[in-house]
């Protein structure tokens, strides 16, 4: 398949590393917002354009798929919403060193990278991103477009809700419920639920302010 990465950013860069690996697919070049890097080349490939550029792609280049590799939730989730509209298939970023042991499902437009660990019967959503070995454990829910940032790690029977940001090396207990559009904190360890629009951190993770859910 034919695809292009839209952003030319560190998201975009861990997506074309985990990629290139993949023989089934054939990246063409990157896309992006930012006008001064249209004709030029990031990682090797050409910078084609915005997002107007896609009916050409797909018309004369034969691009058929694409992944948007941006690190905030909300703007992933929304150019993600772009990209099928504009008739383009979501392709997965895996990295061929993921450890994966049947889970139930895994969502279109992550990415997933080296060492990451998603055990049986777990749920990914669309828009993941799940970096250096993150675990999710067996029977775990993880929403759409949320970020397992690299070393976090998941008790089982843990769901996190969409938009959610978990920090680099953070705890969860089994069988917590983390909320949509939540922060946790660096090194947090999360004993007990957490709602929706809050930031919390430290050991145990605690409420430290509330995110206004029309800011995003």
């Amino acid at each position: 398949m034919r695809i292009v990465i839209y952003g030319c950013g560190e998201n975009g860069f861990q997506a074309f590393h985990c990629l290139r690996h993949d023989t089934n697919i054939e990246i063409l070049g990157f896309l992006d917002d930012n006008s001064a890097k249209h004709g030029k080349e990031y990682l090797g490939l050409p910078v084609l354009g915005d997002l107007n550029a896609i009916p050409k792609l797909i018309r004369e280049a034969g691009v058929q798929g694409g992944i948007v590799g941006i690190g905030h939730n909300h703007t992933r989730g929304r150019m993600t919403a772009r990209l099928r509209e504009a008739g383009l298939e979501l392709v997965r970023a895996i990295h061929p060193q993921v450890m994966v042991n049947s889970p139930e499902r895994i969502g279109l437009g992550g990415i997933f990278e080296m060492g990451a660990a998603i055990h049986a019967g777990a749920t990914i959503g669309d828009g993941v991103f799940m970096g250096t070995s993150a675990i999710v454990a067996h029977h775990c829910v993880i929403g759409d477009f949320t970020i397992l940032s690299g070393g976090a790690s998941f008790g089982g029977g843990v769901r996190v809700g969409s938009y959610t940001l978990i920090g680099v090396g953070a705890s969860i207990h089994p069988h917590i419920a983390i909320g949509s559009n939540v922060i946790v904190g660096v090194g947090a360890a999360v004993v007990k639920d957490v709602p929706d629009n809050v930031v919390v951190a430290g050991v145990p993770a605690r409420i430290i302010r509330t995110l206004d859910p029309d800011a995003t």
